[in-house]
């Protein structure tokens, strides 16, 4: 039995610009870590030629054609295993819709276990590469590239896309720094679940995909600058005016609801934050001076509060 562990990740700045957008100058930009949140796939043989896959449902089919999974279908089908296995998923926390990239990190956790199977050969490059191709082309899916690379890499890094080439940096400063850092976010999980590639389809209809790609793109360096200085509190200003850029590509973005939520954290002394992901529910990040988090848990007490650390962990195989 084969088991991979891919963490989920948090995604700080650049949300929309990881994509190679041909009409910019400028590189697209994220910064992003992965946290000691996990999703887990684990592989085993079958002793019959069936397929049996198992996650929120279970489905029990004779070829894989016939799985209904469009991650699952498409991976097995690009690695051509067919039939005789058994797969499962699971993950740590609510991951479903939620903005922490829990369908990439599927993706690349099902490209580290099905390359381990056809024994072929692996690096957080080649399987990140082939998410990309799963998610994107294969299942047609409207995203960008950052999720693939992230949760595949691990770590806090600086992630580059330009002319048809993706660059993944990690950010050099100290464990210190992370762990202070750390000590300044507060993670909330709404309740709400939403399809990530809908809320982005509507934006790329709208012609809203790369309206603020330059922007944000600059914005993502800035962050960074200050990131190595510890400057926690200027990031928190740069994540609030991120935020309110993203909340004007489309009103699927944001809510009445989301928006009081924002701001009753502001008012509890949050100095910025975001909806991670697409938008639309899923989880909150705030960054606030580490003496008004419980202030701002009482406050948000509706919500659900995530204890997390950051992790220097990719994707990894455990053979069982």
């Amino acid at each position: 039995m084969l088991l991979s562990k891919t963490p989920l990740r948090i995604s700080f700045i650049g949300g929309g610009t990881d994509y190679f957008y041909n009409k910019s100058k400028l590189k697209g930009r994220v910064i992003v870590t992965s946290i000691n949140k996990f999703m887990y796939v684990t592989l085993n043989k079958k002793h019959n030629a069936d397929l049996r896959i198992s996650y929120s449902t279970t489905e029990n089919v004779k070829n894989v054609k016939d799985v209904k999974h469009n991650i699952i279908r498409e991976s097995l089908k690009y690695y051509k295993v067919n039939n005789g296995v058994e797969l499962t998923t699971i993950a740590d926390i609510p991951s479903s819709g939620s903005g922490l990239a829990s369908s990439s990190a599927l993706t690349v956790g099902l490209s580290n276990v099905l390359r381990n199977f056809k024994k072929i050969k692996i690096n957080p490059k080649i399987i990140a590469e082939n998410a990309c191709e799963i998610e994107i082309n294969k299942c047609n899916k409207p995203i960008g590239m950052q999720d693939q690379y992230a949760t595949s890499f691990g770590g806090l890094n600086k992630i580059e896309f330009y002319k048809n080439k993706v660059s993944v940096s990690k950010i050099p400063i100290s464990q210190k720094k992370i762990s202070n850092l750390n000590d300044h976010l507060l993670l909330f999980y709404t309740g709400i679940n939403r399809k990530a590639d809908k809320i982005l389809s509507k934006i790329k209809k709208s012609g809203n995909q790369f309206k603020n790609f330059e922007i944000l793109s600059n914005l993502t360096l800035i962050f960074e600058k200050e990131l190595k200085l510890g400057n926690f509190l200027n990031c928190g200003n740069i994540l609030h005016e991120s935020w309110m850029l993203k909340k004007n590509l489309n009103n699927s973005v944001s809510s009445l609801n989301l928006d009081q939520t924002y701001q009753a954290a502001l008012n509890s002394g949050a100095i910025g934050g975001k909806i991670l992901g697409a938008g639309g529910g899923g989880y909150f990040l705030f960054l606030t001076k580490p003496k008004y988090k419980k202030k701002i848990i009482k406050s948000l007490y509706k919500l659900e509060h995530i204890d997390f650390k950051f992790t220097n962990e990719g994707t990894k195989i455990i053979k069982l």
